[in-house]
């Protein structure tokens, strides 16, 4: 369960007023997405149209997650959603502990939900063949996060595991993660161990850096009313090998999200690609890691809402159901024996 940001309808209206010069008939929060740093509104204004609102927490902002869809969008690069400029010209607006930020809205479904045709499959890998490819201005290149090759929140792993094994739970859901994570606990570290393992190993390797998206799953693809892709939400954009996309669309990271005939469909609109797979094997191992971290966070984070810790914990224990992104990550593994 999604909650809204502790601001006020009225601030929001006021910011929105005052930087865009647009009077909001209508906010309407919209309880969706698992980034606990970011919240979207749909937007009404005076202008006859409607926006995407979205607040993201200044400790997860990044400028380069609306730079660089403003430059591909302003460069021709198709099916990309770029951020509404201020009235003068910013593509952000400060306002407390977040960044403001408006998107056009768009009548549309997400992929995962409405199902990719084979041609938008091509378009698709089209299009990040072009993004993976297409030189950035040197100020833009020079603001973009570097690969580590170190799984995000890695270490809250080790923390939460610390709680466990000292019994430091008190609720329904923090007890419900607790038994899952001791009856699970040797698969746990097993995913744990080879995410290390291959993260020390590619931080020796001389990889190729390419611009990623990082988040390239059917829930950031959306189909309009007018059966036209767009690809959103560039809040992780990363120099990276190009294996951090391709992942999401060569095998993927949960079951049915994408199937073979529409793997071949994007790597023709794509070229074909030589794969590293220990990199590929790595991405997912990581992404395991990552949302185990996540979830595991939020069941634990205090006075936080228990109907949204047991959704948490739904979400860590759904990672290790067959055909998702531990089972996946897993497989991987294969093309590296």
């Amino acid at each position: 369960m999604r909650l809204p940001p502790k601001l006020t309808d009225a601030a929001i209206r006021a910011a929105v007023l005052s930087h865009y010069n647009l009077a909001i008939t209508t906010l309407t929060f919209l309880p969706i997405g698992n980034d606990l740093l970011s919240f979207v509104y749909r937007a009404e204004a005076s202008d006859g149209r409607s926006y995407l609102l979205k607040l993201r927490a200044e400790q997860g902002f990044r400028a380069p997650s609306l730079l660089i869809p403003r430059f591909y969008y302003e460069q021709g690069v198709p099916h990309i959603v770029a951020p509404v400029p201020t009235s003068d010209q910013r593509l952000w607006v400060p306002m407390g502990n977040f960044a403001l930020m408006l998107y056009p809205f768009l009548d549309a479904r997400t992929a995962a939900a409405a199902g990719l045709s084979e041609q938008h499959w091509h378009e698709l890998g089209a299009t990040m063949q072009q993004v993976h490819t297409s030189p950035l201005p040197p100020e833009l290149q020079q603001m973009l996060r570097r690969e580590t090759f170190i799984p995000w929140r890695r270490e809250l792993l080790d923390e939460i595991e610390a709680k466990i094994v000292r019994n430091e739970v008190s609720g329904p859901a923090q007890q419900e993660l607790s038994a899952f994570w001791r009856a699970h606990q040797d698969q746990i570290q097993a995913v744990i161990a080879r995410a290390d393992t291959l993260s020390a190993q590619l931080r020796q390797a001389d990889l190729t850096p390419a611009l990623c998206h990082a988040d390239l799953h059917t829930w950031n693809i959306l189909l309009d009313t007018e059966r036209q892709v767009w690809l959103i939400d560039w809040d992780e954009i990363i120099l990276a090998p190009k294996e951090r996309d391709l992942m999401f669309v060569i095998g993927g990271i949960g079951r049915d999200l994408v199937s073979a005939r529409e793997t071949e469909c994007f790597l023709q609109g794509y070229g074909d690609p030589a794969i590293d797979w220990r990199a590929l094997t790595y991405y997912r191992y990581a992404w395991a890691v990552q949302d185990m971290a996540a979830y595991a966070e939020e069941v634990f984070l205090p006075n936080h809402p228990e109907e949204a810790r047991a959704d948490a914990v739904r979400g860590f224990i759904a990672q290790f159901e067959p055909g998702n992104i531990v089972e996946i990550a897993s497989a991987s593994d294969e093309h590296l024996r």
